[in-house]
């Protein structure tokens, strides 16, 4: 093939990837009211929620850090659908190199997030300018050219921080079989970071290291990890991805024998029968992926840690209890992302309608899925909380006659509380997403209430949770509000799970190859 016809099919292969994006993008009236719906949702939330207690330089890293998320997770996404997808063989057997494939989507995928990550960064941009005409001598001060400055910087941090969570997130396509399962484990690290990140942010000093030539810095920085990352995802994905793509099987599952006999002797318990039955089913899930060897080291690897921060730092209770807030941090996402992916993923893989047909309420169905998926989490939470508490044990004399002093031993109490509260409400509201799916208005307008769902775990630390509750002992009000929290999760709940399976079918009208189809159909549309 020569250059210019290289060149030519390079050209076409992006069009072709770009057209999956072309619905989203503001094209019509129609879409660009979507946009400014979206848009101005997320500025009214911004203001409401952070109002003048932040500093503009820590809004413009909580934009950039939303960005990267999104790319990322998008990234991601993107990896994971293409197993499942109908279309797969097809594309596999293109005239062109496998590299050029990879190349094609990634490129495609910034494309959408450049929008995406533009759109957060002038909600950013208005809030400023919102706290610049509204400003008192109260506010954190901030003049017209610092709010140029800063959004200069952000600018350039959100640019390059795009491609570097698009190309980590679709490295995931090279990392289904043989030694490259091992790169799961940097890959879950880089999974969980940005929620962790945005504690930090919550937390920190505009002065030490979030100023606009920090964030200048931090552009140079993501932009060199982003070029890194785009040459190993596309010589990871074009010499293993596509390789391990090619004799996948929608539905199938290579396994090797002794890991058939691992999982034959898992499911040759006693099932028991009603509920119980259900939740083994659900449960099965959890105790297979357990039992993988890359699972099991990452494990290992995080009780190490959290024993060592329990020994290091049992003489600084601050310190231990940040560590501890950070490592609450995890069930208070794990158990959304779990059912999320979970419920689009089954239905892609065509098992849902045999899940949805088992002789149980769905109700019920939803119930034991919930509860497997805590009783994981708690599972694997409570032996990092365990070995945080030994390491403390092991060289906490002054953490122990700290908290042993008045009320104090209460702190620890209530730090589990409000986040597992947090944490079994935002995952119960995953199942009303499901109801975004009945019209793409319902969808759009769902979308920033959805996204700031996820978030809320990171404002417990400032309103919940604030430094000086952990100076101190836990008040009176303190208690009141969690005990309010309580009683609204106990109302919301519920509705949860109704509205969940009132409208769980959606998910069979939603897959992947639906959506493809029917982005093919008002594209053609479109074109004529």
């Amino acid at each position: 093939m020569s250059r210019n016809e290289s060149a030519n099919a390079r050209v076409a292969l992006l069009r072709l990837e770009w057209q999956a994006y072309r619905t989203y993008l503001p094209r019509d009236a129609a879409s660009w009211s979507y946009w400014a719906l979206i848009l101005a949702a997320l500025l009214v939330a911004a203001v409401l929620f952070l109002g003048d207690r932040f500093t503009i330089e820590t809004v413009f890293a909580l934009g950039a850090s939303l960005s990267f998320l999104i790319a990322l997770y998008a990234g991601g996404g993107m990896a994971l659908t293409l197993w499942e997808n109908g279309f797969r063989e097809w594309w596999l057997c293109l005239p062109v190199s496998r590299r050029e494939l990879a190349r094609a989507k990634v490129v495609a995928a910034c494309g959408m997030q450049y929008v995406t990550a533009g759109g957060v960064w002038l909600v950013c941009c208005l809030f400023g300018l919102v706290r610049l005409a509204g400003q008192d001598d109260t506010a954190a001060m901030i003049s017209g050219g610092g709010l140029v400055t800063t959004a200069i910087s952000y600018g350039l941090l959100s640019a390059a921080i795009v491609p570097l969570g698009v190309t980590a997130g679709y490295c995931l396509a090279g990392m289904n079989y043989g030694w490259r399962r091992w790169l799961l484990i940097p890959w879950l690290a880089l999974f969980i970071a940005p929620f962790i990140l945005f504690a930090l942010i919550y937390g920190a000093d505009t002065a030490d290291y979030l100023d606009a030539g920090s964030a200048a810095i931090y552009a140079c920085l993501a932009a060199l990890l982003a070029t890194g990352a785009y040459r190993v995802c596309l010589a990871l994905n074009s010499k293993y991805g596509m390789a391990d793509l090619a004799r996948h099987r929608p539905g199938g599952t290579v396994m090797s024998d002794k890991r058939a006999r691992r999982t034959k002797a898992i499911g040759a318990g006693r099932i028991g029968t009603g509920f119980s039955a259900v939740y083994a089913l659900e449960r099965s899930r959890y105790r297979y992926w357990g039992a993988i060897k890359s699972v099991r080291v990452i494990y290992a690897s995080l009780l190490a840690a959290a024993g060592g921060g329990g020994y290091f730092g049992a003489g600084n209770p601050h310190q231990t209890m940040d560590m501890l807030r950070t490592m609450l941090v995890i069930p208070c996402i794990l158990p959304v992302v779990v059912l999320t992916v979970m419920m689009s993923h089954e239905a892609n893989k065509r098992r849902l309608e045999w899940w949805l047909g088992l002789p149980y309420s769905r109700t019920r169905l939803l119930i034991a899925r919930f509860a497997a998926v805590w009783a994981f989490t708690l599972r694997y939470v409570g032996g990092l909380l365990a070995a945080l508490s030994a390491g403390m044990a092991l060289n906490g004399r002054e953490a122990a006659s700290y908290f042993s002093e008045g009320d104090r031993i209460w702190i620890p109490v209530y730090l589990l509380g409000a986040y597992a509260l947090c944490g079994m409400l935002v995952s119960a509201l995953s199942f009303t997403q499901i109801y975004s799916m009945r019209s793409t208005l319902t969808g759009w307008l769902f979308m920033p209430l959805w996204l700031g769902c996820y978030f809320l775990p990171g404002t417990i630390p400032r309103w919940a949770v604030p430094d000086e509750l952990l100076a101190t002992r836990v008040g009176t009000d303190y208690w009141i509000g969690l005990a309010a929290a309580a009683a609204l999760a106990l109302a919301v709940v519920p509705l949860c799970f109704r509205s969940g399976a009132k409208w769980m079918h959606l998910y069979l009208f939603n897959t992947t190859e639906n959506r493809q189809r029917k982005r093919g159909e008002q594209a053609f549309k479109f074109r004529s």
